[in-house]
């Protein structure tokens, strides 16, 4: 792989809006559920009129995307309005850097890191749009236009009709929300696996849900049943010893890493993870997720880049894992989102487990102004 060719941006507008959707059916977890569908977008635009998009994470709690939006607003102009950018990685280290003592000062290190996030994804569109590229192909001239995928968000309510529904969709490899007791969990696990067909593979996410002991005994009996992975069983917090010795006794693999949210926790969990899965817009951007996704490969780990949110940031996680390429998945929420299938249509369209993305500049799609406007609750603008 060869140093993407960026050149030089010079941002010249930034534009802010946020948006907000009823859904019919909750995205039910363990902790709590996403009860309305809510997005806030940034736009960038250089001082030749090109721009690029991306997605402020905000999906739990709902109420936190407004709040999000304005702190970008608050934060990015300073960071990117009238300043050369030529070096998006760069730019990205040095802007939480900026932001680092606010970040302590305010206890608001997520939101802030959510806004340069999504900043730096709006970037690397604007510069691969400038080169008439694919997001991917910046990021690697060999990436490829073909991504497995898995469905996610299946809820324990009617996880086994959302997986047969998947499955008509074009799906292949389903994710079910587990840690609702080990009755429903095993019952909802024994119906998924009772209609999968060749081939097909079934995953688990606790979402944080378990202590240690219970970790290690739910591992045991989801190893019988066939699950394929068993993604955050405990707290992202806990010791290393936990997971480390929760690893020793698994007999799954391990999968993890949305919520770890610096190279050091992550470095250190690579130890024990099996499947990698950082969150494009929770943390690090297309420049970080992409140097995190390298790393995950070069230890013999498998990179799944982890997003449940609007449409941008699903896009963007798809460029990156063609870009770094291994055996990793797509996630794919297949619950109702309103404001995220408008966002890219039929760009992401899948075929026997498989997605082909877009072959156009950046991300490869063009947002009509009013495919959204119905939904949209506020905006900014700042020149």
């Amino acid at each position: 792989m060869q140093e993407p060719i960026v050149g030089s941006i010079r941002v010249a507008r930034i534009r802010i809006e946020v948006f907000r959707a009823p859904m019919p059916n909750p995205v039910v977890t363990s902790f709590g559920a996403i009860t309305e569908r809510s997005a806030a977008t940034i736009v960038l635009e250089d001082s030749d009129g090109a721009v690029g998009q991306g997605d402020i994470w905000g999906n739990f709690p709902s109420i936190t995307t407004e709040y999000r939006a304005r702190l970008a607003g608050l934060l990015l102009p300073d960071l990117l309005l009238g300043r050369t950018v030529d070096d998006i990685p760069a730019h990205y280290a040095a802007s939480m850097q900026q932001l680092r003592v606010l970040a302590i000062q305010s206890g608001e290190y997520g939101p802030i890191a959510a806004a340069v996030a999504a900043a730096d994804q709006a970037l690397w569109d604007l510069a691969a749009r400038r080169r008439g590229l694919p997001l991917r192909r910046l990021l690697d001239t060999g990436a490829g236009d073909i991504v497995p995928a898995y469905a996610s968000g299946l809820n324990p309510d009617d996880g086994p009709d959302m997986a047969g529904q998947a499955r008509e969709a074009g799906h292949r490899n389903f994710k079910l929300k587990v840690g609702f007791g080990e009755q429903t969990d095993r019952g909802n696990i024994a119906a998924i696996r009772r209609d999968m067909r060749g081939g097909e593979r079934l995953f688990v996410d606790a979402n944080q849900r378990w202590d240690l002991e219970t970790a290690e005994q739910s591992a045991s009996w989801l190893a019988d049943a066939g699950v394929g992975w068993l993604e955050e069983p405990m707290r992202a917090d806990e010791p290393d010893e936990h997971w480390q010795r929760l690893r020793t006794t698994m007999r799954l693999p391990l999968a993890g890493g949305e919520n770890l949210t610096d190279h050091g926790l992550i470095d250190r969990a690579l130890g024990w993870l099996d499947i990698m899965q950082p969150d494009v817009g929770k943390w690090g951007g297309v420049s970080d997720n992409a140097a995190i996704a390298r790393r995950a490969r070069a230890r013999g780990r498998i990179y799944c880049p982890h997003w449940l949110a609007g449409g941008l940031g699903l896009l963007h996680s798809a460029n990156i894992l063609a870009a770094v390429g291994g055996d990793g998945l797509l996630e794919m929420d297949v619950n109702a989102n309103p404001l995220r299938d408008a966002v890219i249509g039929e760009a992401l369209s899948v075929e026997d487990g498989r997605v082909r993305l877009p072959d156009g500049p950046g991300l490869g799609i063009e947002t009509a102004p009013d495919a959204i406007a119905a939904w949209r609750i506020g905006a900014a603008e700042f020149a």
